[in-house]
């Protein structure tokens, strides 16, 4: 039988092996909520807060934050005003016109276009939910699942094991 010899490099690295690590503990996370954290969510905020380095972390965290909040904020409005419109006027006119809210606050007014798709993916969930009554709880929910997921992310990504080597203390014979 031939032996398969596998090179050092061909190896999972370690910041893979951290994001399995993340998500495996975001999705228990989810399995011990019920699914009240929703597992996608979760994964998705894991696996993005997973960086090669501790600042690029913080900076999607952060960046995931405040898109959030503003489609949340917009989207939120958005449904203020339709429920006491008719559904289809919301659909048909404040849809695009939040959305070209969320694209011109972003890319023009405060120079931010990593902010526009997530802002843009929050504000349609929020507003093409099928159950209006609780599509304000939706932002709310994504800044749960963000926090919890980015803190388990950069938990799981402070551990590095070549800090943390055998050390042998001797004491010393008088």
């Amino acid at each position: 039988m031939k032996r398969i010899k596998l090179e050092h490099e061909k190896l999972p690295g370690l910041r893979i092996i951290k994001t399995v690590f993340a998500l495996l503990i975001v999705l228990l996370i989810s399995v011990a909520t019920n699914g009240f954290l929703p597992p996608y969510d979760l994964a998705v905020v894991a696996v993005l807060a997973m960086q090669d380095d501790m600042a690029k972390s913080f900076k999607q965290i952060q960046n995931r934050m405040a898109s959030t909040l503003i489609g949340g904020l917009i989207g939120t409005i958005a449904m203020a005003i339709g429920s006491i419109t008719n559904v289809k006027l919301l659909q048909l006119v404040l849809v695009p016109i939040g959305i070209f809210l969320i694209l011109y606050f972003c890319g023009k007014l405060i120079n931010r276009a990593e902010f526009i798709i997530i802002a843009c993916y929050v504000f349609l969930s929020i507003t093409l939910e099928q159950n209006p009554e609780l599509s304000w709880l939706y932002p709310i929910k994504v800044m749960v699942t963000t926090v919890i997921a980015s803190n388990v992310a950069i938990l799981v990504n402070l551990y590095d094991p070549r800090r943390h080597k055998r050390v042998t203390v001797y004491k010393e014979k008088k």
